[in-house]
């Protein structure tokens, strides 16, 4: 048990042992005994951690610790929408919720996207699967996987109904478009981005990757958690 959750408990008890003295009539222990309610409710309130996918928390991730990242600046990888468009970060690198250390979504990246926002490659490469029958809110995850020339499979998941703008076996160039995203398979609209690799690639896979992004401003530990970046002029491929 956590010190915070010693005084929340204690000062739950100590609420009910007031509410015991009010039988007396005592303005200033009824005085006392409102300030302690509203203390309490102040303190059980739910900060100590992440409670949504959009960076409800008051704890940002910065990267998960002693991980070797490539390094951003050669980094052949590209934002999946299009130039001079930002986004948002939600969950990323060991955020917890999923992205946890050891979790196989431990390098995802959530980009804070409405549904319908136009999704592109981020790599030249071929698309190796497509799932787009899930509606939004339903557990179906539509997703399309995009294979790289360096062996990473991309993973463009909780795109809309019907939101792939490719098919299995296309040959795709950076920018351009794969998708619209949505919210199927999940609670919100957001970009579910992550790497995976051959032999392991698809839903549901065990282990994903680290990956930088080479257009857009310094992200040596990948994109973090909270701050927006801009898609700017392509790189690599």
């Amino acid at each position: 048990m956590d010190i915070q959750t010693i005084v929340r408990f204690s000062l739950y008890l100590f609420s009910l042992f007031l509410a015991n003295q009010l039988a007396l009539n005592n303005t200033a222990m009824k005085f006392i005994y409102f300030s302690l309610c509203c203390l309490l409710l102040f303190a059980c309130k739910d900060d100590d951690g992440f409670v949504s996918d959009n960076t409800g928390g008051v704890d940002l991730a910065f990267g998960c610790e002693g991980v070797s990242y490539p390094n951003w600046e050669t980094s052949p990888h590209n934002l999946p929408y299009p130039v001079g468009q930002s986004y948002k970060i939600g969950l990323t690198h060991c955020s917890g919720s999923g992205h946890a250390e050891g979790d196989p979504d431990q390098f995802a990246i959530d980009f804070m996207m409405n549904s319908g926002t136009l999704v592109t490659a981020s790599r030249k490469g071929t698309i190796m699967f497509v799932e787009e029958s899930g509606m939004d809110f339903s557990p179906t995850n539509n997703v399309v996987i995009l294979r790289d020339e360096d062996g990473f499979f991309l993973h463009y998941q909780h795109l809309t109904h019907n939101g792939a703008m490719v098919e299995e076996g296309d040959l795709v160039e950076v920018g351009d478009p794969i998708g619209r995203s949505g919210a199927s398979g999940t609670t919100f609209a957001h970009l579910h981005f992550v790497a995976t690799r051959f032999g392991d690639w698809m839903i549901p896979y065990s282990r994903s990757f680290p990956i930088t992004f080479g257009n857009t401003t310094e992200n040596e530990k990948s994109l973090l958690q909270g701050q927006t970046y801009e898609s700017l002029p392509y790189v690599g491929d």
